[in-house]
């Protein structure tokens, strides 16, 4: 088979086996991912093609939040920044070595939106350019593995033309800290329009004969005598200061503020001379990381009275608890996914929590019984609040080992009154 730089495609190759086997895949990722939205998922999903080829889309109730894996993150990192002109404003903000999250990238834009250095519609547009360059990169490679196997296998067995396709799903999992916290659901990405985009870009780039020409390929002039016969002077000047076999055709494209397509349709006249080639580059060197803390087992800022972790899913009430609780001299961490409870209870060391009863996914009674398993979390005071302040709830929390018992809505005295009432029963 040829290289992924080669053009054009090979004729020995069937044209209708290699697209029709890449149409089921294709069909199969797109049922797959719906399948996930409708359950309303939040985890990570790990897309596999072939042996070597991951990615991974994190999704939160269903929604797409972000998008990580491939040979470039850190240059489709920078080409959005540019894209964006976050550049200058991202150079401000590093993250810690000792920080604990799944993409250096989201926990940069969420600490980016958290100070307000980039608006709703930057960060959303933030979103879309890495899901969309993701997703591209992933039906490139569906259209890729169904060429080989076009190659190795002709005609393909229907059974296994997908068998290199697999998705894996991680429950809970999320691409940053559970103290920096998730993006509002109002800048995530709708998975089903995600996909039409990205198929649409994806079938103009494959109609302009491209398919087996990567986007994170590197133009390189192979014969500069031919270059300047054909060009202009000032033309070939011109195009040697662009291509430096370092930068692929994506981050040409960003430099030029062109589209990618338009972009290396005009190099291919080149390519097909043998004037210019394409070749594989590495990935820039590695994100701004600022020196880890000393570990310390339960740091605290200075002038707090400790730390209160509120799990609840309602925006409206971790405010309030956020604003109370701080206001009173607290620490407060908010966890508005009951699946980071216990995850989040394991890396603070909280003094006290208050705890949501009706969440997705998991209760509070069960989210309490999972902390009470737990050795050191055996006296931690534990108090459920909830809408129905009826008997029966009572005595279930009881049962799974709550602290106590707190009815909706949240009032500042009442609820400052309750932590101080349990606060002594806290054993670090």
């Amino acid at each position: 088979m040829e290289q992924p730089g080669s053009l054009p495609l090979s004729a020995s190759v069937d044209n209708n086996q290699t697209t029709h086997s890449a149409l089921i895949a294709g069909a199969s990722l797109r049922s797959q991912l719906i399948n996930f939205e409708q359950h309303q998922f939040t985890g990570r999903l790990d897309i596999t093609i072939a042996p070597k080829q991951t990615w991974s889309l994190y999704l939160a109730l269903g929604r797409l939040a972000w998008a990580a894996g491939g040979l470039h993150p850190l240059r489709r990192w920078r080409r959005q920044l540019l894209c964006t002109q976050l550049a200058s404003r991202a150079a401000q903000v590093k993250i810690r070595q000792g920080d604990c999250f799944e993409c250096w990238d989201y926990q940069i834009l969420t600490l980016l939106a958290k100070r307000q250095l980039a608006n709703n519609e930057v960060v959303m547009a933030m979103i879309e350019g890495v899901v969309t360059e993701v997703l591209f990169e992933i039906l490139q490679a569906i259209q890729l593995t169904a060429l080989g196997a076009a190659v190795e296998q002709s005609p393909p067995h229907p059974e296994v033309q997908t068998e290199w396709l697999r998705i894996t799903p991680r429950l809970g999992v999320r691409p940053s800290t559970a103290d920096t916290g998730i993006l509002p659901r109002t800048w995530t990405l709708e998975i089903d329009s995600a996909l039409t985009q990205t198929q649409t870009l994806w079938g103009q780039w494959a109609q302009a004969g491209l398919a087996l020409c990567s986007p994170n390929l590197a133009p390189v002039i192979k014969n500069h005598q031919q270059l300047q016969a054909t060009l202009p002077p000032k033309g070939y000047q011109q195009l040697a200061e662009l291509i430096n076999s370092k930068r692929t055709l994506r981050d040409l494209a960003v430099l030029l503020k062109k589209d990618v397509l338009i972009l290396t349709r005009s190099l291919l006249p080149y390519v097909r001379q043998h004037a210019m080639g394409l070749s594989e580059v590495p990935d820039l060197s590695a994100p701004p990381l600022s020196p880890a803390p000393p570990e310390c087992p339960n740091p605290q800022p200075s002038g707090t009275k400790g730390v209160v972790i509120c799990i609840d899913d309602s925006p409206q009430i971790g405010r309030t608890l956020e604003e109370i609780l701080g206001e009173a001299g607290y620490q407060v961490i908010w966890v508005q996914e009951a699946i980071q409870a216990l995850p989040t209870l394991l890396q603070h060391k909280p003094d006290f929590v208050f705890l949501d009863l009706m969440m997705p996914i998991a209760n509070g009674y069960e989210i309490c019984s999972q902390i009470r398993r737990v050795a050191q979390f055996k006296n931690l005071p534990v108090v459920i609040l909830t809408s129905n302040d009826g008997l029966v709830d009572r005595v279930r929390a009881k049962m799974v080992g709550a602290t106590d018992f707190m009815g909706k809505p949240i009032q500042a005295p009442k609820l400052l009154a309750v932590l101080q009432k349990h606060w002594v029963c806290s054993e670090k």
